[in-house]
């Protein structure tokens, strides 16, 4: 029976593939720009989620103070309300 026809063989090569090319590059930065997709563990997600709202949260900050600087109470009220993110 030959591998082709199973189908964690290609995974495999994928797999392989995969870690030689990170051996021949050791700056990952370009296979990753240029996959499709970019597997991340579980964990990676939320961390990366946490990031991506703490830095939303400080931008939502500067905005909220820059619009009572500015008193604009039309961008206050959007920053301030449920559907903040789409104010930013």
């Amino acid at each position: 029976m030959k591998n082709d026809k199973n189908s964690n063989f290609y995974k495999q090569n994928v797999d392989v593939n995969m870690f030689m090319n990170t051996i021949h590059d050791s700056d990952n930065t370009e296979l990753i720009l240029t996959r499709k997709k970019t597997r991340y563990t579980d964990g990676a997600n939320k961390i990366i989620q946490k990031v991506q709202n703490e830095f939303l949260e400080r931008r939502r900050a500067e905005e909220i103070d820059l619009a009572l600087k500015n008193k604009d109470k039309g961008r206050f009220m959007d920053l301030t309300s449920e559907n903040w993110k789409d104010a930013l």
